[in-house]
C-alpha cells in the first residue's frame, strides 16, 4: 500500500457494511409515517410559529410606540424645553472638555520617545511568545508616531514598527495587512537608504506572499532579498534565504530537487539553531516525498532537538507516515500519539482570537490621533469658536423663552384632545397585552418543538455511515476510530439525509455557487452538520493545512467570494 504524498497521517482502511434503507425505515416507523412526510409536517408547523412570532414582535413594537407616544402627549412643555437644556449642557461641557484638550498637548519629541520604549517593550515581549500583547504595544507606539517630523530616526523606528506588525499579522493569519505593513515598512527603510532592513522586510514579503499562495511573487522577493544579502555579504541571511526559497517556493510547486539544493546550502552555511532544526525537518520532508526513507530519517531526527511544539508535530507526521509505509505499525502508532500531544500544544501556544480587536483598537486610536492633532493646529480658531458658540447659546435661550410662552395656548389645547385619545389608547393597550400572552405561549411551544426535530435529526443522521465515523473522531481521534472505509453509496447517502434535513441543502447550494464539484459539495455538507476542521480533514484523507486551503481555493474561485469577509462556514451556513 501506497501512502498518499499530499497527506503525512494516514488512517486504517478496513471495509464494513451499513443498512442505509432500514435506517430511514425504522425511524419512519417510529414517526408512525415516512421520514419526508414527518419532515415535511414538523416545518409547516415551524412556518406556521415563526409567521405568528413576527407578527407578535410587530405589535409590541406598535405598543411600544403607542405607551411612549402617550408618555410625550402628557408632558408637552418637557418636549418643548428638555432638548433645549440638554443641548445647553453639552455644549458646555464640550467647551470645557475642548479647554482640558488644548492645555494637556504633548510635544512631538515626548511622543517619539514613548513610540520608542513602546516599541522596546514590544519587542520583548515578542521574544517571549506573547504575540497578541506585543502587537498592542507596536499599534500604541505607531498611532504615537502619526504626525511627526519625518526625520532619519523618526522614519526608521515607523519601519522597524510596520515591519513588526507585518510579522505578527502574518503571524495570525492576516495576510493582506501583512504585506501591507511590510511594504510600508520598505518605503521608509528606502527614504533613510538602510539597505540591511529592505533585505530583511523583503524577505519577510516573501513570507507572505507564500502564504497568500503567491508563489511567483514569493520568489521575486525572495530573489531581490538575496541580491541585496549578496551585495552586503550577509551570509548568515544568505543562509535564512535558501532554506526559506527551498521551504515556502520550490517545495509547494513540487520541484524537488531544486529544493534540496536550496535547503542543503542552508545547512552548510551560517544558520541558528532554530533555522537548522527547520532545515532537518524540510529535508527530511523531501527525501519522503522522494521515497528515500532512509535519507530523510536521519534528518527527521536531527529535527527533533527543537523544542518547538508545531515543529515537533510535523516531524513525528512524517515519521508516522514512514513507519506505515514501511509495515511498522506499532512504531507508527506511537508516532500518531506523539503527534497529537504536540499538535494540541502547538495550538494552545498559535491561539489568538483578539488581533482583529487590537487591529480595530489602533485604527481607531489612529483616527483620533489625528483628530488631536487637528485641534492642537487650531487652538486659536477653537477659542474664537469657543467665544461665538456662547454668544449664540444666549441668543437660543431667549428664543427659546419666548417660543415657550408662545406655545402655552396651544399646550392647553392639546392636553383636551389627549384626554379624548387615552380612552382608545386603554383599548388599544389590553388588547395588545393579550397579544403578548398569547406570543408568549406559541413561542414555548416553539423551543418543545426544536427539541423534538434536533432529536428526530440526529436519529435520522445517526444511520448514515459517514456521520457516524465523524462523530466518533470528534469525540476521539483513536486507532478504532480512523479505521473506516467509505464508500460512494455512503457519501450519497449522506448527501440525500442532509438535503432531507436541511430542505434541499445540496440542490440550493449548487444553484449558487455551479463551479462546486463533487467532493467540494461532501466538504460543504460536512461544514453544515457542524464537524470541525480536524474531523473533516480526517475522512478527506488530507492535512488540516491542505484543507484549510483547499477551503480558501472553493471560497475564491468556486464559489467567487473572493472580497466576501464571511468564513467559509458562515457561508455555507447561509445557503
Amino acid at each position: 500500500m501506497r501512502f498518499p504524498k499530499n497527506l503525512l497521517t494516514s488512517v486504517f482502511s478496513v471495509y464494513f457494511c451499513s443498512n442505509k434503507h432500514g435506517a430511514s425505515k425504522r425511524f419512519a416507523l417510529l414517526r408512525g409515517g415516512t421520514t419526508k412526510q414527518s419532515i415535511r409536517k414538523i416545518r409547516k408547523i415551524r412556518r406556521f410559529l415563526f409567521r405568528r412570532i413576527e407578527r407578535m414582535k410587530r405589535i409590541s413594537g406598535l405598543l411600544h410606540y403607542v405607551r411612549n407616544d402617550a408618555k410625550r402627549q402628557k408632558s408637552p412643555e418637557s418636549k418643548k424645553v428638555t432638548p433645549m437644556k440638554a443641548t445647553l449642557k453639552s455644549l458646555i461641557l464640550t467647551t470645557l472638555a475642548l479647554g482640558v484638550m488644548l492645555s494637556s498637548c504633548d510635544t512631538p519629541a515626548k511622543r517619539v520617545q514613548q513610540a520608542r520604549a513602546l516599541y522596546e517593550e514590544g519587542t520583548e515581549l515578542r521574544q517571549q511568545r506573547l504575540s497578541e500583547e506585543a502587537t498592542d504595544r507596536f499599534l500604541q507606539a505607531l498611532t504615537l508616531m502619526q504626525g511627526c517630523e519625518p526625520t532619519t530616526e523618526n522614519l526608521r523606528l515607523e519601519g522597524q514598527l510596520k515591519d513588526n506588525l507585518g510579522a505578527m499579522y502574518n503571524k495570525h493569519g492576516l495576510f493582506d495587512d501583512a504585506l501591507k505593513m511590510h511594504c510600508e515598512a520598505i518605503e521608509c527603510f528606502r527614504q533613510i537608504d538602510d539597505s540591511t532592513a529592505v533585505m530583511t522586510t523583503m524577505r519577510n514579503c516573501g513570507r507572505v506572499a507564500k502564504s497568500l499562495e503567491q508563489f511567483a511573487q514569493a520568489k521575486h522577493y525572495y530573489d531581490t532579498a538575496f541580491s541585496i544579502a549578496t551585495l552586503l555579504n550577509d551570509k548568515a541571511m544568505q543562509s535564512d534565504i535558501y532554506l526559506e526559497m527551498g521551504r515556502d517556493y520550490y517545495l509547494p510547486v513540487g520541484n524537488y530537487p531544486e529544493a534540496m539544493t536550496c535547503v542543503r546550502r542552508a545547512l552548510e552555511g551560517e544558520l541558528d539553531d532554530n533555522n537548522t532544526d527547520i532545515a532537518n525537518m524540510t529535508m527530511g520532508v523531501l527525501y519522503y516525498y522522494t521515497d528515500n526513507y532512509a535519507e530523510a530519517k536521519p534528518y527527521l531526527e536531527a529535527a527533533l532537538r527543537s523544542e518547538r511544539p508545531g515543529l515537533k508535530m510535523s516531524v513525528y507526521q512524517t515519521l508516522y507516515a514512514i513507519a506505515y509505509n514501511e509495515g511498522h505499525l506499532e512504531q507508527a502508532m506511537e508516532y500518531q500519539d506523539l503527534f497529537t500531544q504536540y499538535m494540541m500544544q502547538a495550538d494552545k501556544e498559535h491561539a489568538s482570537d483578539n488581533l482583529q480587536r487590537l487591529k480595530a483598537e489602533y485604527e481607531l486610536k489612529a483616527q483620533k490621533s489625528e483628530m488631536e492633532s487637528q485641534l492642537r493646529n487650531r487652538s486659536l480658531k477653537l477659542w474664537l469658536i469657543i467665544a461665538a458658540t456662547v454668544i449664540a447659546l444666549l441668543v437660543i435661550v431667549l428664543i427659546v423663552r419666548k417660543k415657550v410662552s408662545d406655545h402655552k395656548l396651544a399646550v392647553e389645547q392639546f392636553r383636551s384632545q389627549v384626554e379624548r385619545d387615552q380612552n382608545r389608547i386603554h383599548e388599544l393597550v389590553s388588547d395588545m397585552e393579550n397579544l403578548i400572552r398569547t406570543n408568549d405561549d406559541l413561542r414555548r411551544d416553539r423551543q418543545t418543538l426544536s427539541q423534538k426535530d434536533l432529536l428526530m435529526t440526529s436519529k435520522i443522521m445517526g444511520r448514515n455511515k459517514v456521520y457516524a465515523t465523524a462523530q466518533g473522531l470528534g469525540e476521539q481521534v483513536t486507532a478504532d476510530t480512523m479505521n473506516f472505509a467509505l464508500s460512494d453509496d455512503d457519501w450519497a447517502d449522506f448527501i440525500s439525509l442532509t438535503d432531507l434535513v436541511y430542505d434541499g441543502f445540496s440542490q440550493r447550494l449548487l444553484e449558487l455557487y455551479p463551479k462546486l464539484g463533487k467532493w467540494d459539495v461532501r466538504i460543504c455538507c460536512l461544514s453544515k452538520n457542524g464537524f470541525s476542521n480536524q474531523v473533516i480533514s480526517i475522512l478527506l484523507d488530507t492535512q488540516t493545512e491542505s484543507y484549510y486551503r483547499r477551503k480558501t481555493r472553493i471560497k475564491q474561485m468556486k464559489m467567487n467570494l473572493t472580497d466576501d469577509t464571511r468564513t467559509f462556514e458562515e457561508i455555507v451556513n447561509a445557503v
